[in-house]
């Protein structure tokens, strides 16, 4: 660095070259990476003027003209002034950060002091909540809370010390996810394990992600983890949990990019609410469904299932089958979008347990889905994101982490008839992710489990399934009756046969 003094009486002028690093704004989502290419320049200071500049390497203040320090007393008072004089007062408010949800097992504090304030010599004061933690040295930077409750929000607070005493007050918000586990065993009377039940809690908890017109989140592919879809080829499944308040025209719900996937809002100004999938933001469909009425407090449940072999999707509304027709499989998918973020605004409402499965449900899966949440064990289950932290501005998907992030979108007490859930193994036993409901609560879990008189045969194509049934006689005058749902290709096909 260069720097060149040119002083005429009162009049200071200086010249310097320095980088300094750009960094792009956005509104949301993760921190950009600085960007150190930086570039050079000139900064001018007259008549005793002072000023900062700094790059990556270098940190400068500069002040021409003007007494460093200065003092003045009286009977009464007596003062210390000049630019230096703010080092002899107590630190100033620190820049403060708690991670919420980001670590599993606590809480980080970290902070950060202002270079041309008054120096911390004497370390840092931590609370929690107002409550005293801790004092850490003056080159401490982070502090790790570890007794915490997940599923509970803290407000800490970072204060420097010297010896002109404790500075301002800085504040950040902190939490861990709920990541509670309830354990048990079903057995019948005789103590036999019964698989496959599943097993609820009531009462009933969590939150959802409300949206007004122009909010939005977004989350970003982990092709190292899990990518968004499977191979190209294979079967998939879209769920979640939806409340619409008001929908303009082709009003975004959900976007696949770079594959053009979108799921809009259809236009509720006539009074009907549904919803449509196009491969464009504003063409025409190829799959909708409308709402009815339910008793679920305006929440609906949607799922597009795609048949990887056959190239057909299929769209469900409340677990029942509206719409089939052909779909493209998704090669690619780097980014998933959800309201505003999606290209096209006007959607207001709530969202909520968005999942992606590597396999296509149907009828008979979808009961339990819509019933209960789902957990780390759930079969290819692939991404899962229960908006259940309640505050901040992120949901994490709860098998890999990947965060979904919050542009104007926030956490709602409002929530779909989902209860927290998890299904017995083969030897009886459950387990319950993500409970949070804390000491001195009680609550109850109840198995229930459907039986095969209950629900269909499937037979899958690839795999030449047939069932045979008993010698049976037909009269001259008798009539079969049977409930078929095909999963095509269309054509002719055998149902049923008697030689």
């Amino acid at each position: 660095m260069r720097l060149i003094h040119n002083l005429l009486g009162l009049v200071g002028l200086c010249c310097f070259s320095l980088g300094v690093a750009q960094a792009q704004v956005v509104p949301c989502g993760p921190e950009p990476e600085i960007d150190t290419s930086g570039f050079s320049g000139t900064t001018f200071f007259n008549y005793g003027s002072t000023a900062r500049a700094k790059s990556q390497n270098y940190r400068t203040a500069a002040a021409v003209g003007q007494t460093f320090v200065g003092y003045v007393d009286n009977v009464t008072y007596n003062s210390t002034l000049g630019f230096y004089s703010r080092y002899l007062l107590a630190p100033f408010a620190l820049k403060v950060k708690a991670t919420q949800g980001d670590l599993l097992d606590r809480i980080q504090i970290s902070w950060e002091i202002d270079a041309l304030g008054p120096s911390p010599n004497d370390g840092f004061n931590i609370y929690r909540d107002d409550i005293f933690l801790a004092t850490v040295g003056p080159n401490i930077r982070n502090y790790n809370d570890f007794n915490v409750i997940p599923g509970r929000p803290y407000i800490y607070s970072v204060r420097g010390l010297n010896v002109y005493g404790e500075g301002s007050v800085s504040n950040a918000l902190g939490f861990q996810v709920p990541n509670g586990v309830v354990t048990g065993w079903v057995q019948t009377a005789n103590g036999s394990p019964v698989p496959d039940a599943l097993v609820t809690l009531m009462p009933m908890q969590g939150f959802s992600a409300k949206f007004d017109p122009t909010d939005g989140a977004f989350a970003m592919a982990d092709t190292s983890a899990t990518p968004f879809m499977p191979n190209a080829g294979d079967d998939w499944t879209l769920t979640f949990w939806l409340k619409t308040d008001s929908a303009t025209a082709n009003a975004g719900l959900i976007q696949f990019t770079p594959f053009p996937l979108y799921f809009r809002a259809l236009n509720s100004a006539g009074g009907t609410q549904g919803v449509e999938i196009s491969t464009s933001d504003t063409g025409a469909p190829f799959l909708s469904g409308v709402f009815a009425d339910s008793t679920k407090n305006g929440w609906h449940h949607v799922a597009l299932s795609f048949d990887g072999s056959g190239g057909q999707g299929r769209l469900y509304i409340d677990g029942i089958l509206v719409d089939l027709a052909p779909m493209n499989i998704i090669a690619q998918a780097d980014e998933l979008n959800l309201g505003s973020r999606t290209g096209n605004d006007g959607w207001a409402g709530c969202m909520d347990e968005l999942r992606i499965y590597h396999r296509q449900l149907d009828e008979l899966d979808f009961r339990e889905v819509m019933e209960g949440t789902a957990s780390s064990f759930t079969p290819d289950l692939s991404h899962y994101w229960k908006m259940d932290e309640e505050q901040g501005e992120k949901s994490y998907d709860i098998l890999k982490r990947q965060i979904l992030y919050f542009c104007g979108a926030k956490f709602d007490a409002k929530r779909p008839p989902v209860r927290t859930s998890g299904k017995t193994n083969e030897q009886g036993y459950y387990r319950i992710e993500s409970a949070s409901y804390g000491t001195g609560t009680t609550f109850l879990a109840t198995p229930m489990k459907d039986f095969y008189m209950h629900r269909a045969l499937k037979m899958v194509r690839d795999e030449g399934d047939y069932a045979t049934l008993p010698n049976f006689s037909i009269t001259h005058k008798a009539t079969l009756e049977l409930w078929v749902n095909s999963a095509g290709p269309d054509g002719e096909q055998c149902l049923i046969s008697k030689r």
